[in-house]
Order: structure tokens, then C-alpha cells, then sequence
């Protein structure tokens, strides 16, 4: 059986990118990406929804996210998701998706990008 483990996502930065170097040199960021879904409800009325995904990006694609993205821009990212799990200070345990991004490249973003607040507004796109 094929598998396979492909994201295009398409969506606006939320917080500033958060780039860090290990001690083995490679580079590492982490940007959060708002992708908004718009829908018509029950009464015919559209409506819409953000969905709120992170993304971790390594070396030449963390380095590219330093010098090219900052919080607001559009941006299309190419990746994988990638599932984590881990364990609190109190033992409980906790687990996450993300994305794997492979490739994230900046965009302009079209009216378009508002439509999921109903009201052509973009600030649910700016948190």
C-alpha cells in the first residue's frame, strides 16, 4: 500500500517567527500560519472559521524565514505532518500535529483572505 505524508497550506503568519541555532549549528523556526475556511451555515448565510496551525521549519528554509517573513505576511507552505508526544512536569501526557515544512515561500494575499469572518473583517486573521 502506498502512503503518503503531503501538506499544501496557503494562510497568514500569526506571531513573529521564533528562530533559534542549536548547538550543532542548525538553525530551527517556528511560525504559526492562520488559514481561514469559509462556508455557508444552516440558514444559507456564509459564515467561516480559522483554523490554526504550527509549522517548524530547519536550516535554509529557517534561514529564509528569518530574513523574508515576518508576522501578517501570506505565505504558502509545503511539508509533512509530523506528530509529536510528550510528557509534563506532573507526568501527564500531551501530544501535538504540526506541520514539517519543507518549503515556505511569501505570498500576497487577496481580499479573498477575509471572507472567513462573514464580514469581510481581518482582524480574526491578525491574532
Amino acid at each position: 500500500m502506498n502512503r503518503m505524508n503531503h501538506v499544501q497550506l496557503v494562510g497568514k503568519v500569526t506571531f513573529a517567527p521564533q528562530l533559534r541555532t542549536l548547538k550543532n549549528g542548525s538553525k530551527v523556526a517556528n511560525v504559526g500560519i492562520g488559514i481561514p475556511e469559509s462556508y455557508k451555515n444552516d440558514k444559507g448565510e456564509w459564515s467561516g472559521k480559522m483554523h490554526f496551525v504550527d509549522v517548524v521549519c530547519w536550516n535554509e528554509q529557517a534561514q529564509y524565514i528569518e530574513q523574508n517573513i515576518s508576522k501578517g505576511d501570506g505565505v504558502l507552505v509545503l511539508g509533512a505532518l509530523q506528530y509529536e508526544q510528550w510528557e509534563g512536569k506532573e507526568g501527564s501526557k500531551h501530544s501535538k500535529l504540526k506541520v514539517k515544512g519543507q518549503k515556505i515561500v511569501q505570498i500576497p494575499l487577496t481580499d479573498s483572505r477575509s471572507e472567513a469572518s462573514g464580514n469581510g473583517s481581518e482582524e480574526d486573521l491578525s491574532t
